[in-house]
């Protein structure tokens, strides 16, 4: 089959609906001939103190921008009042405020009539920012993105990405292209929403996906409900795990238990905190470095099996490797969570699930062996499910399992821009790890300066994935590695490569071969199908899988990552 061409892009789905599309006519122009009224505000902060010269723009609450800027920003007096006239209708007034590097915000809609009353004094009170994030899946049209009542005109870029920005907390009628076509959508979505926007075919209109609140969100106090509905899609080696719903004994066993939740309230990791009861000859007291309160870091280091939930959205940046106890669930459902830092690290802590994370912008950046990895589970750790996360920008790997640890599932992961994705096992000259065992399925390679897996030693079971940017090649299965490979979509000219170590001829090192079976794989840009069995490996679970087609290759790229 010829090689194609795809543009999606992803978003967080915990439900989704459809957006109907009507022609409609254009926005309606506020005014008329009727006596001009006047409306007053008293902008104030959250704290209730006045919002000194805060700026206040009002537009009609139909309006709808044309990338210029119709109205100017007034501002308020020292005691945060000002009064705008107007004609008699309805209006949206946006107020904004800025306190140095702290931009605050409010929007309000207005009803005016000719019998305004001059006396009444509307309050405006300013809050915290934030935006309305999309993809637009590119088709015949990339349309403007815009919120009736404010001038917010949106122009995906070349990747489909767009972000409304400063938008208060509250609910907004979004607009996805010319409403005056039949083209378009309209959907009512909250800050905080991502939204997923199909225009790739223009006759069926523009389809509009946004994300609802996960379960996760609402925490529940002692409720496993949820936690179990989690535990019923693992598959692969990783069966068995429980997470934060199961105790791990000393010789391995993982047996059901309830555990306890833990909320991380902070984006904090150490915080510097001065002793008094210690100073200097000068008088100056010792600080220290403790373990913020309601960190990640704190809820991770808990005993006993925990259920690690987050309040809010954020990048959580850890100021050393975070060195995780067993029996924990990591779940980040319903939120946007991106871990940076020195990275994760398990030793012997085993039973453990990583839902829906983001692993980006690692504390070490030089290309060398010092980097830290996103996620490194090492030491005999075993049964590990990494489900729905993302891991970028790492410069060398990204995800690795070594030293003995097994039964480890990645699913619906991406792994870009770094040079490896996963580093299954070492080379045979450092370690022989022949029981190490890793299932991967529907996941994303892109961006990827060296392979998508690395496996040295052990059975590797890798399925329905798509190596889509991967520029050595998308397996590597060497040092005597098994490898059953099949039905993954391949977008790469070497999709296997066999050997760890060339001569200086460029010739295979034979003690560095593994052994391959590739089944029914597309192969999009071609490659060799490699001829072998596994040394008739093949894994002995249940699993469903799909066809390794174009459907397949939008599938993954769409539903990989965070939802």
């Amino acid at each position: 089959m010829n090689k194609g061409i795809w543009f999606l892009l992803p978003v967080s789905l915990a439900a989704a609906f459809l957006v109907s599309c009507s022609s409609s006519e254009g926005p309606e122009t506020a005014g008329g001939t009727e006596a001009e009224s006047t409306m007053a505000f008293r902008v104030r902060l959250s704290d209730g103190s006045a919002a000194a010269y805060a700026r206040v723009r009002v537009l009609p609450g139909d309006f709808l921008s044309d990338g210029s800027s119709p109205a100017e920003w007034k501002e308020s007096d020292a005691d945060g009042f000002i009064k705008m006239e107007a004609e008699p209708g309805s209006y949206t007034v946006e107020a904004r405020h800025v306190d140095g590097s702290l931009a605050t915000g409010a929007v309000q809609y207005v009803a005016l009539d000719s019998k305004n009353d001059d006396s009444k004094v509307d309050t405006i009170e300013l809050g915290e920012l934030s935006s309305i994030e999309g993809f637009v899946l590119l088709g015949e049209t990339s349309p403007v993105i815009r919120v009736a009542g404010l001038d917010r005109y949106v122009v995906p870029d070349s990747t489909g990405h767009f972000v409304i920005d400063s938008l208060p907390a509250g609910t907004f009628d979004v607009q996805i292209g010319d409403p005056s076509e039949t083209y378009s959508a309209k959907v009512e979505s909250a800050t905080g929403d991502t939204l997923y926007v199909d225009c790739s075919d223009s006759a069926s209109g523009i389809n509009v996906i946004k994300s609802q609140k996960s379960a996760a969100s609402e925490y529940p106090g002692k409720d496993w409900g949820e936690h179990e509905a989690l535990l019923s899609q693992i598959d692969g080696y990783a069966a068995g795990t429980l997470g934060a719903a199961g105790v791990t004994d000393s010789l391995g066993e993982i047996t059901k238990a309830e555990g306890e939740i833990c909320i991380v309230t902070t984006t904090e990791d150490y915080i510097i905190v001065e002793d008094t009861t210690d100073v200097d000859s000068l008088g100056n007291a010792v600080t220290k470095a403790e373990i913020a309160p309601g960190s990640l870091r704190e809820c991770a280091y808990r005993e006993g099996p925990t259920w690690v939930l987050f309040k809010k959205s954020g990048t959580y940046n850890l100021q050393a490797p975070l060195r995780l106890k067993k029996d924990k669930t990591i779940d980040g459902r319903g939120r946007d969570i991106r871990i940076t830092g020195m990275g994760v690290l398990t030793e012997v802590s085993s039973n453990l699930i990583f839902e829906n994370l983001t692993f980006t912008a690692p504390a070490i950046t030089a290309l060398d062996t010092t980097s830290r990895r996103a996620l490194s589970i090492h030491n005999g750790t075993h049964h590990v499910w990494v489900d729905h996360c993302t891991f970028e920008e790492y410069p060398l790997v990204e995800f690795d399992v070594k030293r003995g640890s097994h039964n480890v599932t990645v699913s619906w992961s991406r792994f870009e821009n770094a040079q490896t994705g996963i580093l299954f096992g070492l080379t045979a000259d450092i370690v022989k790890e022949p029981d190490q065992k890793l299932t991967v399925h529907h996941s994303y390679f892109a961006g990827l300066a060296g392979k998508g897996i690395r496996a040295h030693g052990g059975e590797l079971h890798a399925y329905n994935n798509f190596f889509a940017d991967v520029s050595e090649a998308g397996v590597e299965c060497s040092d005597s590695a098994k490898c059953y490979i099949e039905k993954n979509i391949f977008d790469t000219e070497k999709p296997v490569e066999l050997y760890t170590f060339y001569d200086e001829d460029g010739a295979p090192v034979d003690t560095s071969v593994g052994f391959a079976k590739m089944k029914s794989n597309w192969l999009v840009a071609g490659g060799e199908n490699l001829e072998g069995n596994a040394r008739n490996y093949k894994p002995d679970y249940k699993y469903e899988i799909d066809l390794a087609d174009v459907e397949l290759a939008l599938k993954v790229k769409k539903q990989s990552g965070p939802r």
